[in-house]
């Protein structure tokens, strides 16, 4: 699919169903959108803890609906130019598509793979006012000492909260950046900096929740919301069919897996709820611990891996991209880092690879990373 088609009246009047897959699950995309002949929506792919994709069917009302509360947000207007280096089968990616059709902007998408550098190009040459980047996107910026055009009035932060620091460098190379909260079960944005944070010192939290959407915590603090830009179902090949679930409670009420905190319409995100553990009877967090390493680490990148065992409920595995000549060192800041924690937080000695496996997004790949490791 081309961002042209999505600017076009059509494709919001038809009445089938589009699966937009990406290139890992092109094949199973295709079967799943045969099996929804008839139907009406849009259907992106999600991952689930355990690495199995999960497909969210989203009526395209409410990608809509998305797309209006974010144009609102964000002041859109059909002077702004939009430029997209997302892919469209990320509903991030999607979601700029669709607000250039609610807010009859012209859009343009980047081709080809990303480039920092031809990236700032393209702005440049279209003129462009609004874009979306994730952080591993930012960082590229950053390393290469990239400035913003002027013509730029927002950049929207998206698919994981961008450490203040990096964000901060790259306020001062001109970047107009907005962090935001959001899933592909929202059609995108749930929470989103205001505008007039495009200015001065970058701050990744807390961040207003969009007036959409209505929010609340569970007992155990994970994020609850509820809103017309909710999605429909979650569709699951079980070897044979594809399940439907409506993982919504008799009110609406839809259950993240983000640990969160609210006060009044402001959310500060804590992670994933399902990265916490219990090792020897206690929980461990391990997003802090892994963001503490990573600090230590002064640039490289490390993922804190679950391995279960028998004895103590889990093993906390580093996994550090580089090379294993980094070793000794790692491995010191590791027992300097154990030294101050509880016995049951303690980490493992390093692990290397060339390379941590990562989503379209630049996220790393908690599934593909385990299944590396543990056929080593």
């Amino acid at each position: 699919m081309e961002a042209s088609e999505l600017i076009r009246s059509t494709f919001w009047t038809e009445r089938r169903a589009r699966v937009l897959a990406p290139p890992s699950l092109e094949e199973e995309g295709a079967r799943l959108e045969r099996e929804l002949r008839g139907d009406e929506g849009v259907v992106f792919a999600t991952s689930g803890a355990s690495g199995r994709p999960k497909w969210v069917f989203m009526r395209r009302a409410a990608l809509l609906s998305s797309a209006e509360a974010v144009n609102k947000h964000l002041s859109v207007s059909p002077r702004d130019r939009l430029l997209l280096p997302l892919p469209l089968y990320h509903v991030g990616g999607f979601g700029m598509a669709a607000r250039a059709f609610v807010g009859g902007c012209d859009l343009r998408a980047l081709p080809g793979r990303w480039d920092g550098l031809r990236f700032v190009e393209a702005l440049r040459e279209h003129g462009s006012t609004l874009t979306s980047l994730v952080p591993t996107q930012v960082h590229d910026l950053v390393v290469q000492n990239l400035e913003a055009p002027r013509s730029l009035r927002a950049v929207i932060v998206g698919g994981a909260s961008l450490d203040e620091l990096k964000g901060q460098a790259a306020r001062e190379l001109g970047w107009p950046l907005l962090q935001s909260y959001g899933m592909t079960e929202a059609a995108s944005q749930v929470a989103t900096a205001h505008l007039e944070r495009a200015k001065g010192p970058f701050r990744a939290a807390p961040l207003p929740i969009m007036d959409q959407w209505e929010c609340r915590l569970c007992p155990e603090g994970r994020l609850e919301l509820r809103g017309d830009a909710l999605f429909d179902f979650y569709l699951r090949w079980d070897g044979s069919v594809f399940c439907r679930e409506k993982d919504r409670d008799a009110e609406g009420w839809f259950r993240s897996g983000d640990a969160a905190e609210l006060k009044g319409r402001s959310l500060t995100l804590r992670g994933r709820a399902d990265r916490r553990v219990k090792v020897l009877g206690e929980f461990v967090d391990l997003q802090v611990l892994e963001d503490e390493l990573r600090a230590q680490l002064g640039g490289l990148e490390v993922y804190l891996l679950p391995i279960p065992d028998g004895r103590r409920g889990w093993l906390l595995q580093p996994v550090v991209e580089g090379s294993a000549s980094e070793g000794g060192k790692v491995d010191d800041l590791i027992e300097l880092i154990n030294e101050r924690v509880p016995g049951f937080s303690r980490m493992e000695r390093a692990c290397f690879m060339d390379q941590l496996p990562r989503t379209a997004l630049g996220k790393v790949d908690g599934a593909t990373t385990r299944i590396i490791l543990l056929s080593r």
